[in-house]
C-alpha cells in the first residue's frame, strides 16, 4: 500500500511491474527531493544482485541526500521477501552513516505496490 507522498515514486517506477525478470531502480534525490539520477541493474528470471557499494558510491557521486529504491517480482506477488526486508536495512544503515535517507523500497509487482517504508520497515 502507498502513502498519498509516496504515489509520485510509484508512478516512476510502475513500468517495472510488466519486465518479465528482476529489475531493480534507484532514484537519487537531491534535498528538496528533486531526481537528480537514475540507475537500472537487470537480474535474471527470479534473483537480483545489486551490490550496497554501488547505490552508496552513486549516491555520494551525484550528491543526493536521499534515495528511493524500486525493484519487481515477475512472480506477481508485491510481498517482500526476507532477503527483501534484510536488504533494505543493510542499506538504510550505510546511507544513513553517509548523511543519506533511504526515503522508501517499493516492491513491484503487476499493478501492486508495496511500500517497505509504509510496512513498517524503514
Amino acid at each position: 500500500m502507498l502513502l498519498p507522498h509516496d504515489l509520485a515514486a510509484g508512478r516512476l517506477f510502475m513500468p517495472l511491474g510488466r519486465l518479465a525478470s528482476e529489475v531493480a531502480a534507484v532514484a537519487y534525490l537531491d534535498a528538496a527531493h528533486g531526481l537528480i539520477g537514475m540507475r537500472h541493474v537487470a537480474g535474471a528470471r527470479s534473483w537480483l544482485h545489486f551490490p550496497i557499494r554501488s547505490i552508496v558510491r552513486d549516491a555520494l557521486s551525484l550528491d543526493a541526500r536521499g534515495v528511493v529504491m524500486a525493484h519487481n517480482h515477475p512472480s506477481g506477488h508485491a510481498e517482500p521477501s526476507a532477503a527483501d526486508l534484510s536488504f533494505t536495512r543493510r542499506l538504510a544503515l550505510c546511507l544513513d552513516a553517509m548523511d543519506i535517507h533511504l526515503l522508501d523500497h517499493l516492491v513491484i509487482a503487476a499493478d501492486r505496490i508495496t511500500s517497505l517504508r509504509a510496512e513498517g520497515v524503514l
